[in-house]
């Protein structure tokens, strides 16, 4: 195989390796969201990427690029080819008719994306580039929560450290070992004497100060509360 299409496949590889490592416990398969958030096109300059959630998905094991370019769904095939280059597309998609502004921009999206030969991966920002326009788009990956089922004692425990305060003790399965949990649980107001079973969404926190908790979270819903943790 031509040494240039492993190099490529290698680097390209590479940066979603990056990104498995970087976010923990979360998998490849909910990393692979990215959202446009800067481009080069000079006529559109001042388009609205921000509200507009212009995404793209890439499936590495299938080849396959998916997404929204600010008016259409649209889906295509990436592959090397022989001389190392990146080739992307060509789409399908959704035949809406957005106005011109939108339709211009999405054009110049997709046809950027299919003249791409050139990518970089550097703090957190994917870029991907047509050298022979020199148009670029910038991509940030798209923070995916988790949802979790904890299990919540009837009493909360003293939190090891300087701070005297008092800790939540919670669990992931109902055999498990009640360990403690400092930090909030955004819309859950902890009631002393009841059990509970919740649902909550953790998300990681971006660029988080080395002494704040890398992760926040939010109750979606109680399942359960009682009295006694044999009912749980």
């Amino acid at each position: 195989m031509n040494s240039n299409i492993i190099f490529f496949r290698f680097c390209f590889a590479a940066i979603f390796a990056l990104g498995v490592i970087s976010a923990g416990a979360q998998t490849p398969q909910e990393l692979d969201d990215w959202r446009l958030v800067s481009h080069s096109f000079l006529r559109i300059n001042d388009y609205p990427v921000a509200q507009k959630e212009i995404t793209v998905t890439l499936d590495i094991k299938g080849s396959e690029i998916t997404g929204f370019s600010g008016c259409n769904r649209f889906t295509g095939q990436f592959k090397f080819e022989e001389n190392g280059r990146l080739a992307v597309g060509p789409f399908s998609g959704t035949l809406r008719a957005c106005g011109p502004v939108d339709d211009r921009f999405e054009r110049q999206f997709r046809e950027t994306l299919e003249g791409a030969d050139y990518f970089s991966f550097e703090n957190g920002i994917l870029t991907i580039r047509d050298n022979q326009t020199q148009f670029f788009l910038r991509f940030e990956r798209v923070r995916k929560p988790e949802i979790l089922l904890w299990y919540v004692n009837k009493t909360a425990a003293d939190c090891v450290g300087a701070v005297k305060t008092k800790c939540l003790q919670v669990k992931d399965s109902k055999t498990g070992e009640w360990q403690n949990f400092f930090g909030p649980i955004e819309g859950f107001t902890f009631k002393k004497g009841r059990y509970y079973i919740i649902e909550v969404e953790r998300t990681r926190r971006e660029n988080a100060p080395a002494d704040a908790a890398p992760y926040s979270l939010r109750l979606i819903r109680i399942v359960k509360t009682v009295k006694k943790e044999k009912d749980l």
